[in-house]
């Protein structure tokens, strides 16, 4: 007899990456109003998260939030895996690094050489100031 039916190619339907790869995502309270998809980092005020800014020290970013969080309350942040549809600023490239732009709040820019401790993660298509599929792997 053989094994339980699995879907480990998308055959029933699934096409999207959140469905065919996981992600790791925990809970954090925000100090300010996050909007979906944007990179949060550490607040000023203790363990609290925020929009990352463009003028923050980006080795304080924890990862991607899944939604939209309302001013302190509690909403997932993804710290490791797939993130999709993350606002980019500028012209990326399918494995580029990805760290907190210096341009735009919450979202994500290339770098050819991260200084340790600022990469948000990898991206995982191609985009041109759009949106882009982001692996979360904090380096």
């Amino acid at each position: 007899m053989s094994g339980p039916l699995t879907n480990p190619t998308g055959a029933f339907g699934v096409t999207d990456l959140q469905s065919t790869v996981w992600s790791n995502a925990i809970p954090f309270k925000t100090s300010a109003a996050v909007t979906a998809k944007r990179v949060v980092a550490i607040a000023t005020d203790s363990n609290l998260v925020a929009l990352a800014a463009t003028n923050g020290t980006a080795a304080l970013c924890v990862g991607i939030a899944e939604g939209a969080i309302a001013s302190g309350y509690v909403g997932n942040v993804i710290i490791e895996g797939i993130a999709e549809n993350v606002p980019c600023t500028g012209t990326v490239a399918a494995g580029d690094p990805l760290i907190r732009s210096a341009a735009t709040t919450g979202s994500v820019a290339t770098s050819a050489t991260p200084a340790a401790g600022t990469q948000i993660g990898v991206a995982i298509n191609a985009s041109s100031g759009g949106v882009v599929d982001v692996w979360v792997c904090k380096a």
